[in-house]
C-alpha cells in the first residue's frame, strides 16, 4: 500500500498514514506536531529491510556479550583451580657431638686452670660455703668437642665431697665444696689420657 503524502512519527520514526493523529507503535500524540511529507513512500520491502537490520544488530551485540561472559567464566574457573604452591619448610640443622670419633684422638696432656692460673701438682683448696667457681681444662693437642669426664673421690674412697657440674662440651666444670673432708682427688679423663689433682676441702 502506497501513500502520496507520508507522515513519520517524530518519537519512534514509524511511517504513518497522512491522517494519523496518534502513532500506533509508541502512542505518541501527533495532532499538534509538524510532520514531514514526502512525495514517495518506501515500499513494504524497504520497511522490512530496515526492520530486519534493527533486529539483527541487537542480536549480534547480545551474542557477543554472551561469548565474552562465557569466556570470562572459564577464565575465573581455571584461575580457581590453579594450585597454590605452599612454602617449602627447611628443616633446622642441629649440630650433634659424636661421643667418640673414629679413629679415637690421641691426647698427650690435660692441664687444669682455675682462679686465672694453671693448677699444678699441689692442687688447690676450697672451702665449704664459698660460692661455686669454674675449673677449665686445656688439651694438648686441641680437639673439637672432646669427651671430657670429671670425678672427685675423698680420702675414704667415696664421692660427695664436692659438686661437679660440667658444661655441654666438658671443657669446663662448676665446682662447689659441700663437705670439709680434707684431702680429695679430682680426676679428669679424655680419650685414655688422665690427670689427677689433689683438692683440699675445709670449713672456714
Amino acid at each position: 500500500m502506497t501513500y502520496t503524502t507520508q507522515k513519520r512519527c517524530s518519537y519512534c520514526g514509524t511511517e504513518l498514514p497522512p491522517d494519523s493523529l496518534e502513532c500506533p507503535v509508541c502512542g505518541k500524540d501527533l495532532s499538534l506536531e509538524n510532520v514531514s511529507s514526502q512525495d514517495s513512500i518506501p515500499s513494504n520491502t524497504a520497511r522490512q529491510s530496515k526492520t530486519g537490520k534493527a533486529i539483527i544488530l541487537p542480536t549480534i551485540i547480545g551474542a557477543s556479550l554472551l561469548v565474552v561472559a562465557f569466556a570470562g567464566g572459564i577464565f575465573l574457573d581455571n584461575s580457581r583451580r590453579v594450585p597454590v604452591e605452599e612454602p617449602i619448610s627447611t628443616p633446622e640443622i642441629v649440630e650433634t657431638m659424636a661421643p667418640t670419633p673414629v679413629p679415637t684422638p690421641t691426647v698427650d696432656s690435660i692441664r687444669l686452670y682455675a682462679f686465672g692460673r694453671e693448677i699444678g701438682a699441689d692442687g688447690f683448696t676450697a672451702y665449704v660455703g664459698d660460692k661455686p667457681f669454674t675449673l677449665t681444662v686445656e688439651l694438648e693437642p686441641e680437639i673439637k668437642h672432646p669427651a671430657v669426664s670429671w670425678s672427685i673421690i675423698d680420702g675414704k674412697g667415696s664421692s660427695g665431697s664436692a659438686i661437679l657440674s660440667a658444661n655441654d662440651d666438658g671443657m669446663s666444670c662448676e665446682f662447689t665444696a659441700v663437705n670439709p673432708s680434707g684431702k680429695n682427688e679430682l680426676t679428669i679423663r679424655c680419650y685414655g689420657a688422665e690427670t689427677v689433682i689433689p683438692v683440699f676441702l675445709w670449713e672456714r
